[in-house]
């Protein structure tokens, strides 16, 4: 595996530099050996000029790894360039079919469906994948490119989702400033966003501005009674200044979840702390019922056992 790895890294990095002929030798000579068969028709694909035969040769590939995503999305691709649009968009289909969460193959879909001229199906593709991924400069600049061509009416609510996808996005990558004014977007189209709110929660509360947090983990609660994350990040915020709001927070957490192990593992410590030994028992027990390795848990049951109990 490891060589097969430096091999296919060489492979790549010749395909970079547009070096085509050491490329195959590569192929032919340590690919063939160190690598599947699928992979061997794969990357013989790749640097393959000829249409048909690159096509044939993918098609090897799905022969022998049915699963193989990367090789639908490439074959459809070349469908694509063969104006064999119906056999492209079948490519594209099962693309999505294997990861429902690709946004390549959205927007590969999307154009194959522009070249058809079903301009209504490729903007609800285009959008489909900006919203996977809302920093895809390829789908914002094909959904640019139908709008400037065909009078097209968008979806009402593709702005609101576009500025929560990104917000999201932005959170989870750590940018809480951009995210911030994404979010303030979607409050803009909808005052009742719950999960905005939650997000500009997490933003906060990763800032350390545990009011302003406390304040938007609240509101999305108000909003939604059935918001499990936005309990228990609440409870994580306050646990401890206020051990006994948190533990409300974290059993309506596990109420809402029971298979919420963070949910039952907080509820446990907090329980510990105020004394209530035999209940944070149960709870700990729970944890390890669903997670037999739970390290933290199997401590913590064995200090209340051996010095409270």
């Amino acid at each position: 595996m490891k060589d097969k790895n430096k091999v296919i890294k060489k492979i790549i990095n010749c395909l970079n530099a547009n070096d085509y002929d050491e490329a195959r030798k590569i192929i032919e000579r340590d690919l063939k050996r160190t690598g599947s068969d699928e992979e061997y028709y794969f990357y013989l694909a790749l640097i393959t000029e000829n249409l048909e035969t690159k096509r044939e040769l993918y098609s090897k590939a799905i022969e022998i790894k049915q699963d193989f995503l990367d090789a639908y999305i490439n074959r459809g691709l070349v469908n694509n360039e063969l104006q064999d649009y119906d056999a492209s968009l079948k490519d594209y289909d099962k693309a999505i079919e294997l990861d429902a969460k690709c946004a390549l193959a959205y927007n590969n879909r999307g154009y194959t469906k522009y070249k058809q001229k079903n301009y209504e199906g490729a903007l609800k593709d285009y959008n489909k994948a900006i919203l996977l991924n809302p920093k895809f400069r390829m789908a914002l600049d094909n959904k640019a490119q139908l709008f400037s061509e065909v009078c097209l009416e968008d979806d009402k609510d593709f702005s609101e989702k576009y500025y929560l996808s990104l917000g999201i996005q932005d959170v989870n990558s750590g940018n809480l400033i951009d995210a911030m004014h994404s979010l303030d977007e979607v409050l803009n189209y909808n005052k009742n966003s719950d999960l905005a709110y939650l997000y500009k929660g997490i933003a906060y509360h990763s800032l350390g501005k545990t009011d302003e947090a406390y304040e938007n983990y609240t509101a999305a609660i108000d909003i939604n009674k059935n918001l499990t994350d936005a309990y228990y990040n609440r409870g994580q915020l306050i646990a401890a200044n206020n051990p006994k709001e948190a533990l409300d927070d974290f059993v309506k957490a596990a109420a809402l979840d029971n298979k919420f192990i963070d949910a039952y593992y907080a509820i446990a410590a907090i329980q510990k702390n105020l004394g209530q030994y035999k209940e944070a028992l149960k709870n700990l027990d729970k944890v390890i019922e669903l997670e037999p390795q739970a390290v933290n848990a199997k401590a913590l049951k064995k200090l209340i056992l051996t010095k409270y109990l």
